[in-house]
């Protein structure tokens, strides 16, 4: 991952100004204690760039022991994410025992429990159950959901994470959580498909197919998303981005793509047995789109009452 560059205020006082008057013009942005990073920098940079070097800012003027976690977690271990990250460095800390809120980071206490942690480019940071289970606890569902499937997807066992969620002695938000794992999977590839199952998922439709194979004369003409066999219908969540910036290995353009996308759902629709084939986008699957209509549409079960996507 990039890396901004870091500005530590130093000791003497006439540098110390000089630093101090560049904030003040905007050159440069505090983003922790005494630490700043060229503001233009920061701006142009991506959200989890930005927040990394968050966390670094955070660390270098924070004592010993503290354990990056939760959603600066999430940032390390390179797991997928959508909208904005938290402006505060979120942090495990094994010596409290209530929750601090800083200017730059929010401290979660820890005192007496067991955090197992992993070492990531030198920070101490909880391990992937334990990031997990942390973010499901205190996001909301979507945000829960697309970092469950995530780490089901590198091979994290349920059984761990459902084992690390008895451990907590919170028990607000476990039933939630542990419905969320009920439906988690690792065969979601996706934000977007995290988001898709959780969508239909809460419209009342029954679980779909993942990641369906079509095969015709012993070959595979195409896999989609979701498949509902008993409605013959497959859902494909659309995040458009293939279609601007072309193939992402840069072998071909975005008409090709659009071409190939094409082919490939003639191929489906041609298929014994598929009734039609829906389409969603981003904007249809966050809160208050129109992915129940979509569904509808294509012949699922959705109820008519049902106008907007249910907020997570």
């Amino acid at each position: 991952m990039e890396r901004l560059p870091l500005t530590t205020t130093p000791v003497d006082s006439a540098t110390a100004r000089r630093v101090r008057r560049s904030v003040e013009r905007g050159e440069f942005l505090r983003i922790g204690h005494g630490v700043s990073t060229p503001a233009q920098a920061f701006r142009d940079a991506s959200e989890t760039v930005r927040h990394r070097a968050r966390i670094d800012a955070v660390l270098a003027a924070s004592r010993p022991g503290l354990i990056v976690s939760h959603a600066s977690a999430v940032v390390l271990h390179g797991l997928p994410w959508f909208g904005p990250l938290p402006d505060r460095v979120q942090l495990t800390d094994p010596t409290r025992d209530r929750a601090q809120r800083l200017r730059f980071s929010d401290k979660v206490p820890a005192r007496g429990r067991d955090v197992a942690t992993t070492t990531i480019d030198g920070v101490e940071t909880t391990d992937l159950v334990t990031t997990a289970i942390d973010v499901a606890l205190r996001s909301d569902r979507g945000h829960a959901l697309v970092v469950l499937d995530a780490v089901l997807r590198r091979g994290v066992h349920r059984w761990d994470l459902l084992r690390e969620l008895e451990t907590r002695t919170t028990r607000r938000g476990v039933q939630r959580v542990r419905a969320l794992l009920e439906l988690a999977d690792g065969r979601i590839e996706s934000v977007g498909e995290s988001l898709t199952q959780l969508v239909m998922h809460d419209l009342g439709l029954p679980r779909p197919e993942l990641q369906h194979e079509f095969v015709l004369d012993g070959r595979c003409i195409a896999r989609v998303d979701f498949w509902f066999p008993e409605h013959g219908v497959a859902v494909e969540f659309d995040g458009l981005v293939k279609y601007r910036a072309g193939d992402v290995r840069g072998t071909r353009s975005a008409e090709d793509v659009v071409v190939a996308e094409k082919l490939r759902e003639d191929a489906v629709r041609a298929v014994s047995g598929v009734r039609s084939v829906a389409r969603l986008i981003w904007r249809e699957v966050l809160p208050g789109g129109d992915a129940p209509s979509t569904l509808r549409r294509s012949g699922l079960p959705v109820s008519p009452a049902t106008q907007r996507t249910p907020a997570w």
